[in-house]
């Protein structure tokens, strides 16, 4: 059974990420550090399916293994790397109950309750995945109180294996639905934020990304050319001047293409952004505010990270750029 919604597969599989993270794919240069992180009785101990001692050879299968299920749509379980030095941390994943993990050294500093708030808004509202059941020891106060924090209810007790003990635990069992997801979220009543995002696509079919300087939220994070609308904007005159600000180029509003809009949860504010495709501006597009700028293609955008919102924008693109001959 497919957990990968149809639309997203064989598809580039874009990078979630977050203040400090990014939750992806894992890769091959992932392998050494998977192999030193996971050969840790405190951490398999925890886990019904991870080998002890874990040896190289095992984390070359997991990095294909993990890479095979995705490609099919059969599971979706990804590194948790961090931001600032691309340092390997741990695991999450769905492959039929939410699972997760750190490396020793990295508990105890909230990485943890970071990547599953990305993963599960990502598997609920991205993947569209109706209810996700999970399960900790009831001795795993800290993986106990993940499940809670996110609101999932107890469904009851179990008895789990390892394979780094004899025997059997006690667990137990948890659950949570989209409908309780999105109502925990719904139920804090906060400001919309409205921004506009725009899609420069140059006649090779490459897409323009800016990344985000040192100084903002989620700096060093690629994303699309746009900002915030001005009082008494229109969401095109706010583009268009948006795109003279920050990349020096001129912009009529009947070059821009209306595609789709985000709508987004953060924590303090609700995010909705209207997103054009433009194909044609006057003047050599530069980072006006001293961004870094570069030009790729849709394949390309594993290895640019940039802001879930704009995810689901940048598939939306690829089914119009495919539809045009273009991607």
């Amino acid at each position: 059974m497919s957990i990968i919604p149809e639309y997203l597969l064989n598809r580039p599989f874009l990078p979630i990420v977050t203040d400090r993270l990014i939750i992806r794919p894992y890769k091959e240069d992932d392998i050494p550090e998977l192999a030193r992180l996971a050969n840790d009785i405190r951490v398999a101990e925890n886990l019904t399916r991870m080998p002890h001692p874990y040896s190289k050879g095992a984390a070359e299968y997991w990095v294909a293994y993990t890479r095979d299920n995705i490609e099919q749509g059969r599971a979706v379980n990804l590194a948790i790397v961090r931001r600032q030095d691309n340092v390997l941390l741990g695991s999450v994943g769905l492959e039929g109950e939410l699972g997760y993990w750190l490396g020793h050294e990295h508990w105890g500093q909230g990485y943890m309750k970071e990547a599953v708030k990305a993963f599960l808004h990502f598997a609920f509202v991205t993947l569209r995945v109706k209810e996700i059941k999970g399960s900790a020891k009831i001795n795993n106060t800290a993986s106990r109180q993940i499940f809670e924090h996110f609101g999932f209810h107890e469904t009851g007790t179990k008895e789990v294996t390892s394979v780094a003990y004899e025997g059997t635990k006690p667990a137990i069992t948890y659950a949570l639905t989209s409908q309780a997801f999105l109502a925990h979220y719904n139920s804090v009543k906060r400001p919309i934020v409205w921004v506009v995002a725009a899609a420069l696509v140059n006649d090779k079919g490459q897409l323009l990304l800016a990344d985000r300087p040192p100084g903002k939220k989620l700096a060093g994070v690629w994303e699309l050319p746009g900002g915030k609308l001005e009082q008494g904007e229109t969401p095109e005159h706010a583009i268009i001047r948006e795109l003279k600000e920050e990349l020096h180029v001129d912009v009529s509003e009947e070059d821009l293409e209306p595609l789709t809009f985000a709508s987004y949860g953060y924590e303090t504010f609700h995010l909705i952004m209207p997103f054009y495709l433009c194909r044609r501006w006057k003047g050599d597009p530069h980072g006006a505010e001293g961004q870094k700028l570069a030009w790729v293609k849709y394949e390309d955008l594993v290895d640019y990270p940039f802001p879930p919102p704009d995810i689901m924008l940048t598939h939306r693109l690829a089914d119009v750029l495919k539809g045009q001959g273009i991607w």
